[in-house]
C-alpha cells in the first residue's frame, strides 16, 4: 500500500539540507545535496512507521480489534508548505 506524504525541505547555512514530513512529527533528516536530503528522509519515514507500529502492537491482546481506515488526504498547497516551514524553523 502506497501513501502519500508531504515533506519541507530547507537550505542550511552549511550548505546542508534539512527536512521534516508534516504529518509526522519527529521524522527530521538531513543530506548533503537535496537528492541525499529527500532519500535520507524516506528511510527516517519508513522507519518511524514502522517503530509506530511495533509499539503500539505490544499493548494488543486477544480482546484488541484490529482494522484499517481511510480518511481523505488534505491536500497541501504551496503556500501552506511554505507557511509550515516558517513556523517550524
Amino acid at each position: 500500500m502506497k501513501q502519500q506524504f508531504h515533506t519541507i525541505i530547507k537550505p542550511g547555512d552549511s550548505g546542508w539540507f534539512v527536512g521534516w514530513v508534516a504529518e509526522v512529527p519527529g521524522t527530521i533528516s538531513t543530506g548533503r545535496s537535496l537528492d541525499e536530503c529527500r532519500h535520507n528522509l524516506k528511510d527516517s519515514l519508513e522507519l518511524m512507521l514502522e517503530t509506530h507500529r511495533d509499539e503500539s502492537r505490544r499493548a494488543m491482546d486477544d480482546t484488541c480489534l484490529q482494522e484499517t481506515i481511510e480518511v481523505d488526504s488534505v491536500d497541501i498547497s504551496q503556500d501552506e508548505l511554505e507557511k509550515l516551514a516558517q513556523v517550524w524553523s
